[in-house]
């Protein structure tokens, strides 16, 4: 069973806090007029929020959802892993690890140091990427991690508020992942009146982000 946490965005909801009533009355009357709620997008904005369409709500992603992964280079990775790359014995201490050479291959070991340095600042490949793909990339660095965990960072819900049987103008959940592991966590809205909602909760509290539907 996923764990959710429900954000609870409307003030027309019993117990409900973080939306005035004022304003949840003039998101869900737009709604009712036209085809879309009313979205009050900050003056200055800093931080995109994309908001992709998946045939029932919408995935939130925190920058262009298309982008292609900015892979790290060597000698980041190096250090993401404990090792320090500008140490020799940390980097065949890691040459063992992660690159599976015998503990004692002390024959090699010049060679094997020297390759490492000369791709230090170069963009992981091979046996790093596919790891750092794997687990790297899934739980943090992809888009729709990165919404998760910016807004998971938020306060965006008094635990007083309704329950996820209350959801007025629609909620968000923040979806850690499978069986509730950390891997492939994202963020769910699921109506354009919650992403109204949302949009005015991040004006609240001067994020300087805009959601940007696609």
């Amino acid at each position: 069973m996923k764990r959710r946490h429900f954000l609870s965005l409307s003030g027309l909801v019993s117990g409900a806090c973080l939306i005035p009533a004022g304003i949840a009355r003039r998101i869900h009357a737009a709604a009712l007029r036209t085809s879309g709620p009313l979205f009050l997008a900050p003056e200055n904005t800093w931080i995109d929020l994309y908001a992709e369409f998946d045939g029932g709500g919408f995935n939130l992603h925190l920058g262009d959802p298309h982008a292609e992964p900015q892979y790290p280079n060597l000698s980041e990775f190096i250090g993401d892993k404990g090792f320090n790359p500008d140490i020799d014995e940390d980097l065949r201490e890691y040459a063992v690890e992660w690159r599976r050479y015998e503990p004692d291959f002390d024959e090699e070991e010049e060679g094997a140091i020297a390759m490492l340095k000369e791709e230090l600042n170069h963009p992981i490949d091979g046996m790093e990427r596919e790891k750092w793909l794997e687990w790297e990339f899934k739980a943090f660095e992809n888009p729709m991690a990165q919404a998760y965990h910016y807004l998971s960072g938020l306060t965006l819900k008094n635990l007083n508020c309704a329950t996820e049987t209350d959801r007025g103008l629609g909620g968000v959940d923040l979806i850690e992942g499978p069986n509730g592991s950390n891997y492939d966590p994202f963020c769910y809205v699921d109506s354009l009146q919650a992403l109204a909602s949302l949009q005015h909760r991040l004006n609240e509290l001067d994020e300087g982000a805009c959601i940007r539907i696609v």
